[in-house]
């Protein structure tokens, strides 16, 4: 079998294309210098390697032989892998919303050799159907323009730069108050689905950044409203088609606005962030059923996505076998087959005898009450739940003979961060030490492979480890170490939360404005990109600013908090635009207007402080930052404390607010009644 250039790469997405008719650059200066030397355009994609409709278009037309001769007549062909260069994807997927309203993936860019896009589509069929023209008629027509028309082609690519520039230097002249944290709830009570939970239409997908303020607000406005969205919305996700209700985690969205039908990709940043929402909406409610969604997220991914040296692999794909969901799903005969005629399971996860997916069935026990089944089966709720947790595991035990969908086995340092948090915070809320153990041999892995002092790289495969890291690297990593820190009072970790934060100011900083995504170091692109706005998950920016914010408490260090304030000015107009688009940021200002405190407790040893650790860790109290230890230990990290000593020996607890501090205590039961109050 012939190959292209894709065959020396280690991205799984690049390699599944190694065998491509097309003669595939990889991105670099090889395929540019070749774009001019030919005065050919450039044909960019931009996929992921579980992205069901990069499948689709791949073996439509990169894999058909006519196809690939005529895009390698007329176009030089770049494939990017969008989960290891989000910088590429970034700028053009913010093109395609300029040109088009809207993106997607694969994402696919007709550009000039210096870059500069002058077209872009997403999906585009082997024959012209679902209003769009096939993809040869895209790439006949977009090349006789280029070659007779090169002064449009000049126009519209400079109408893009400089709209491309306005996004990303607009003004940054505001300035954030508390009457716009009520504006962005106001705004996610107008986007919330009242009947089914969530926010929007269909497709339905996600919205972890927002939840995450919505919990926020109720703690800060006491509005009980907040905290009902986020619970209907984590039970209708964990009820619904979303969830894989025999081996659990979240796939990717619903088709529809039910949570019904998924795309059946399953990603490690949603298991990610669905579980951190979870634990933390099992703090501000103290409903188990919350604790439990998290754990068996963690179930799944300590079975599918944990690799043997500890760090995480990235996703699954949704097709198996050359279909969508094959793996998930179950036809109603293989049911009877498997579990009996009188099983439970069929019945209470909503299976039908025709299936409610392409003959098969998914599950979903939407709008079903347990009691109310029991009562319905005449039997014990207790027996119900074991019958149909032996179910369950039968056909679990039964899919894992199928074979399976693909697995990217990349470890990314940004995604690897986000489930290394919501594991840390696990460990501490739910007391469980198996979960910080997780939590800390994939902090391992990242800094044995990944990490070197203050720099960081962005994926490792096979040995093998690429790209300097971006915004999102340093900003969710330091995050991890903070989290794993808060846990686990480990006075290393937060040294290295502080060498990040550094290096990443030097090397990301924009003056009086917001971090760029790239680095100062980093190659020249179409224009240097910006991460404010919250997708997939939390924008750069925002956790950046969490970030500086929490550190300045910690270490008592104003020059943090001044940065993370610039960044909310920088921003501040285009937040007023639209609110909801900055959740996270949002998060971060919102806590900085419930009275932030410093609780420092001076102990030889904490493990006779461990019970009232473990009673306050169990709460959700976002404005609190800890320190713990002994005081020689702490002075490196914050040298205020240089006058503040330990009451008689004992453990001794000083609350600071804005680095005022009040009577220093040794009677810890009280000042966890002043903490909840």
């Amino acid at each position: 079998m012939a190959t292209n250039r894709l065959i020396h790469e280690k991205s799984p997405y690049l390699l599944q294309h190694a065998e491509n008719p097309v003669d595939w650059y990889p991105w670099g200066e090889e395929a540019f210098a070749m774009a001019r030397a030919t005065n050919k355009p450039i044909f960019l994609s931009i996929g992921y390697s579980t992205c069901h409709w990069c499948h689709v278009l791949a073996h439509e037309s990169f894999e058909d032989e006519e196809t690939a001769r005529l895009l390698n007549d007329r176009f030089i062909s770049i494939k990017v892998d969008r989960e290891e260069r989000p910088d590429i994807d970034q700028i053009y997927m913010t093109a395609a919303q300029l040109m088009n309203g809207q993106g997607g993936w694969p994402l696919s860019v007709f550009m000039s050799p210096d870059q500069t896009p002058f077209y872009i589509g997403t999906y585009f069929p082997k024959t012209p159907q679902f209003n769009r023209p096939s993809f040869r008629q895209v790439v006949l027509q977009l090349s006789e323009h280029y070659r007779t028309d090169p002064e449009k082609i000049e126009r519209v690519g400079t109408e893009i730069n400089q709209a491309l520039s306005n996004v990303l230097h607009g003004d940054t002249s505001g300035q954030l108050d508390e009457s716009l944290v009520h504006d962005t709830f106001d705004q996610a009570m107008r986007q919330f689905d009242v009947k089914n939970g969530g926010f929007g239409e269909a497709p339905k997908f996600p919205s972890p950044s927002l939840l995450t303020f919505l919990l926020d607000y109720h703690r800060f406005a006491e509005d009980e409203t907040a905290l009902q969205m986020v619970m209907r919305t984590l039970t209708a996700m964990r009820d619904g088609g979303i969830t894989d209700q025999v081996g659990f985690g979240l796939y990717r969205y619903t088709v529809d606005a039910r949570w019904e039908t998924p795309h059946f990709e399953k990603m490690l940043y949603d298991n990610a962030l669905f579980a951190t929402a979870c634990i933390e909406t099992f703090q501000a409610s103290g409903r188990e059923r919350y604790k439990q969604y998290a754990e068996e997220v963690f179930t799944y991914i300590e079975r599918d996505l944990l690799s043997p040296e500890g760090g995480f692999y990235s996703a699954e794909d949704a097709d198996s076998e050359g279909r969508e969901g094959l793996f998930y799903t179950f036809t109603s005969e293989e049911l009877t087959t498997f579990l009996g005629k009188e099983a439970l399971f069929p019945l209470y996860y909503q299976a039908t005898p025709g299936g409610n997916f392409e003959g098969r069935n998914i599950f979903r026990r939407t709008d079903h009450s347990l009691q109310a089944f029991a009562d319905e089966q005449d039997m014990p709720v207790r027996d119900v739940v074991r019958q149909l947790e032996r179910e369950r595991q039968t056909l679990l035990r039964i899919r894992s003979t199928r074979t399976r969908p693909f697995r990217d086995d990349k470890v990314l340092t940004s995604w690897n961060a986000l489930m290394i948090s919501a594991y840390a915070k696990a460990g501490r809320v739910f007391a469980n030490p198996h979960y910080t153990s997780v939590a800390e041999r994939a902090l391992a892995f990242l800094e044995t492979h990944l990490i070197d002092g203050d720099t960081v790289r962005v994926r490792y495969r096979e040995g093998h480890v690429q790209g300097n890291g971006f915004l999102d690297d340093y900003s969710f990593l330091t995050e991890a170490y903070l989290e794993l820190h808060h846990t686990t009072q480990k006075s290393q970790y937060l040294h290295a939360a502080l060498r990040l934060t550094e290096r990443m100011l030097r090397d990301f900083g924009d003056s009086n404005s917001s971090f760029f995504f790239t680095s100062v170091n980093d190659e020249t692109l179409l224009v240097r990109p910006k991460d404010l706005y919250d997708g997939v998950t939390p924008a750069g920016n925002s956790t950046a600013v969490s970030n500086l914010l929490r550190l300045s408490q910690l270490t008592g260090r104003t020059d943090y908090r001044d940065a993370a304030h610039q960044v909310f000015t920088s921003v501040a107009l285009e937040v007023k635009a639209q609110p909801t688009g900055f959740a996270s940021l949002m998060s971060a200002y919102v806590r900085t207007l419930m009275q932030p405190k410093e609780l420092i407790i001076l102990t030889d040893s904490q493990e006779a402080i461990e019970p009232y650790l473990s009673e306050l860790l169990t709460r959700r109290i976002p404005e609190l930052s800890l320190l713990v230890g002994k005081k020689t230990d702490l002075l490196s990290i914050a040298p205020f404390l240089a006058d503040y000593e330990p009451i008689d020996s004992a453990p001794t607890a000083y609350l600071c607010h804005d680095f005022q501090c009040e009577r220093p205590t040794t009677n810890l039961e009280s000042l966890l009644e002043q903490l909840n109050s």
